[in-house]
């Protein structure tokens, strides 16, 4: 047996026994040792392969595949330039403390610096932004390094020959021991303070729901979520709320809650920064963002000692929600809000939410009666490798749904050369280009639409129907309730659909925000 076949095969065979369930490859020479013991180790059914035809899709496959499972997904390239477009998943897998196995073959170390063909210096690529980086030649013990402290690199150095001699039954005996969860003693805190409010930023700082919601009842707070569809009693459409000042200041808390990353909207850090007093609760500040600052810091959910609430206050921040969502409801009949309001009415397992505007104007106009799963790029915000993140995300429910602005889903097209087998839908809102910044002080700047606009002029309908891909255009309210319902509700809708919502220009979307804060501003006079 050649060396590189023992190495690839004990890799393969402690993942599998470390419980691990999924591995995303994409093709190469150089990993050959194992993409075909993964191969052979799925054709026993001990782990289910994707193959992914490019390394940047691939790995945000896997991080939307790990972020759904919450488990280790290790995905797998070959030498050179492949290594490098790992980086964008691995950013965000790394600022949102998901678990990436970076698996990269490589040549030996003696051919490094030599000029030999797609060699490079591949250990240690990754920097400060893996917990571990590893580089061998040999066998290694993979559970030693599996911390559950975000994503992981594992550098191996392939010599030839590099496709198996022998056909010894190497899977046998397998004896699968899942890594347990670590820990944490629960620290305590007493909340005094009758006007108390929890923000949860749309990371929900990386907590399970459920601990969430019991956290919250136990603290008996007014409950602010970034993530309005995951929690059904958090007060709906704070953002138009809180966009008016005088409203901001006459509803300031006593004591602020901040879990998570709040990261959306800057009248709800305000908000914060304005409270008597502030407590963040967020695992990534032992080890990613250090410098984080509050009056008190948990890097776990700690068990709540609480006295009594204001219930007047709680009316009021009821009162308000109901006047904002009259203001929604005057606000043009077709717009990106109010597509974002019409989400509600859907049921699906999973939500996928893009960057920039969808996932604002979601938190602005969602209510939700039941909890949804929601998920989305929040550790570095980007735009690119959605519809992959959206399709590992997918594996995991059995009816998934992902809304992407335009440029999003251009970014990340390629992805649609692979494909799968779970029912996805993507809803692409298209206001031909960078929408948000018609929100932002750019509007109105020289050259804008060059630079920001950057309108594309493309029939999104017709790319996708290249593609051999089901897709439909709407237009209005009614038209997305059609497409939505025909592609939510057929259980034997399998593979993607794209349903792109053709809304007016940019402008018109921005004035139309203006107009829903301005209406709300009248209402509260």
């Amino acid at each position: 047996m050649s060396q590189s076949t023992n190495v690839a095969r004990s890799t393969v065979r402690q993942i599998i026994e470390l419980g691990i369930t999924d591995v995303v490859i994409s093709p190469g020479s150089r990993n050959a040792p194992l993409s075909l013991a993964f191969a052979e180790a799925a054709s026993k059914d001990l782990i289910k392969m994707h193959i992914r035809i490019d390394e940047r899709s691939a790995a945000f496959f896997a991080l939307g595949l790990s972020k759904a499972s919450n488990r280790y997904v290790p995905v797998l390239s070959t030498s050179g330039t492949a290594v490098a477009n790992y980086f964008p998943a691995l950013l965000e897998a790394y600022h949102s403390a998901n678990k990436l196995l970076l698996l990269t073959a490589d040549r030996p170390e003696r051919l490094r610096k030599t000029g030999s063909n797609q060699t490079t210096l591949q250990s240690g690529i990754f920097g400060n932004f893996v917990s571990i980086s590893i580089d061998s030649s040999s066998i290694i013990d993979i559970s030693h390094f599996l911390n559950g402290a975000g994503p992981i690199h594992i550098n191996l150095q392939f010599d030839e020959p590099l496709l198996p001699s022998d056909q010894n039954d190497w899977l046998a005996g397998l004896k699968i021991q899942p890594l347990a969860e670590r820990y944490v003693t629960p620290s305590e805190i007493s909340i005094t303070q009758k006007r108390t409010l929890i923000i949860l930023g749309h990371d929900k700082g990386g907590f399970e729901v459920a601990k969430l919601n019991e956290f919250i009842e136990e603290s008996k707070a007014v409950l602010l979520s970034e993530d309005p569809l995951a929690f059904p009693d958090a007060i709906t459409h704070h953002p138009i709320i809180l966009s008016n000042e005088k409203v901001r200041l006459e509803l300031t808390p006593d004591l602020v809650i901040v879990i998570g990353r709040t990261t959306l909207t800057r009248s709800t850090n305000a908000l914060i920064s304005g409270a008597k007093r502030i407590i963040v609760i967020d695992p990534k500040i032992s080890e990613i963002d250090t410098r984080r600052s509050a009056d008190e810091i948990h890097t776990s959910l700690p068990k709540v000692l609480a006295t009594e609430s204001d219930p007047s206050w709680r009316g009021e921040w009821e009162r308000y929600s109901k006047l904002a969502s009259r203001a929604l409801k005057a606000g043009a009949p077709w717009s990106e809000t109010r597509i974002a309001e019409t989400l509600s009415q859907f049921k699906f397992d999973a939500l996928f939410i893009a960057s920039s505007r969808p996932i604002r104007d979601i938190e602005a106009a969602c209510v939700s009666s039941s909890s949804i799963n929601t998920f989305a790029n929040r550790g570095l915000a980007g735009i690119d490798g959605n519809i992959s993140t959206a399709m590992g995300i997918a594996t995991q429910f059995d009816k998934s749904l992902a809304v992407l602005g335009d440029l999003a889903f251009f970014h990340d097209i390629s992805a649609l050369t692979n494909e799968i087998d779970e029912s996805l839908t993507v809803l692409v809102v298209d206001n031909n280009g960078g929408g948000i910044f018609s929100t932002l002080p750019q509007r109105g700047v020289p050259y804008f639409e060059e630079v920001f606009g950057t309108p594309h002029n493309k029939s999104i309908k017709k790319i996708v129907s290249g593609f051999g891909i089901k897709v439909v255009e709407v237009e209005s309210v009614e038209e997305l309730e059609s497409a939505l319902s025909n592609s939510l509700a057929n259980p034997k809708n399998k593979g993607v659909t794209v349903v792109v919502a053709k809304v007016p220009d940019r402008e018109s979307n921005a004035d139309n925000l203006a107009f829903i804060a301005s209406e709300f501003n009248n209402l509260i006079s």
